[in-house]
C-alpha cells in the first residue's frame, strides 16, 4: 500500500471512530489528524471539509456493502434467501467492523439531505425486492412500503441494540430466529389445502 492511500486508510478509520463515538459535530479535524496520525494539511489534501469527509465516507461505505450485498444474491431465487442474506451481510459487519456498521446506522438521517434522487440506499433495494416478490405471490398482499419499512427495521434495531448494551449475543446468532420473525410478518403463507392434496398424491 503506498503511502498517500496508507493516510488516507489511516484518516477514513479514525474518522468513522470518532464520529460514532463522539458524533460529527462533536468531533474536530484536529481530533481526526491526532488518531490519524497525521497532519490536518494532509488530510484536507483528500478531502475539502469535515463534512465532506463524513459523507464520502458514509457513500463509499454504503455502496461498498450494496455491492457486496447484490453480488451475494443474485443467483439466489427466493425472497425469503434474499432477506436471509440481508440480515446476515449486516450482522457480519456488526461482528467484524463495528465501527463501520455503527457509523452507517447513526448517520444515514444526517446524509439524507445529501443523497441525489436516485441513490441507491438498502431501503431501496429492499423495496424493489418486495415489490418483485409481491408480482411472484411470494410475499402478503400489503403496501409495499409498509412490508419494507417492517423488514427493515426488524434487521436493523437488533445491531443498535447491541451497541447501546441491549444485547450481549454475538449477533451471528440470531441470524436465523431474525430471518423467521421478518418472513413470519410479510411471507405469504402455504396454502394448507394444497399442501394437504399435494401429500396424498
Amino acid at each position: 500500500m503506498s503511502r498517500p492511500i496508507q493516510k488516507k486508510t489511516q484518516i477514513v478509520e479514525a474518522a468513522m471512530k470518532l464520529f460514532v463515538e463522539k458524533g460529527i459535530e462533536g468531533t474536530t479535524t484536529k481530533d481526526i489528524a491526532a488518531l490519524a496520525k497525521t497532519g490536518e494539511g494532509t488530510m484536507f489534501r483528500h478531502y475539502k471539509s469535515k463534512e465532506a469527509l463524513a459523507w464520502e465516507v458514509f457513500d463509499e461505505n454504503l455502496q461498498a456493502l450494496i455491492n457486496e450485498y447484490e453480488e451475494h444474491t443474485k443467483a439466489m431465487v427466493t425472497t425469503r434467501e434474499k432477506i436471509r442474506a440481508m440480515v446476515d451481510v449486516c450482522y457480519q459487519l456488526y461482528e467484524t467492523d463495528r465501527y463501520r456498521c455503527a457509523y452507517l446506522l447513526l448517520f444515514e438521517h444526517t446524509a439524507a439531505h445529501r443523497m441525489p434522487p436516485n441513490y441507491r440506499t438498502p431501503i431501496k433495494v429492499l423495496d424493489e425486492i418486495i415489490q418483485a416478490a409481491q408480482a411472484k405471490g411470494e410475499v402478503k398482499a400489503m403496501d409495499h412500503a409498509l412490508a419494507t419499512a417492517l423488514v427493515i427495521g426488524a434487521i436493523l434495531r437488533i445491531p443498535l441494540f447491541k451497541y447501546y448494551g441491549q444485547i450481549q449475543n454475538d449477533l451471528r446468532e440470531f441470524i436465523e430466529p431474525v430471518t423467521e420473525a421478518v418472513w413470519t410478518m410479510i411471507g405469504k403463507p402455504v396454502d394448507s389445502s394444497l399442501s394437504a392434496v399435494g401429500s396424498k398424491t
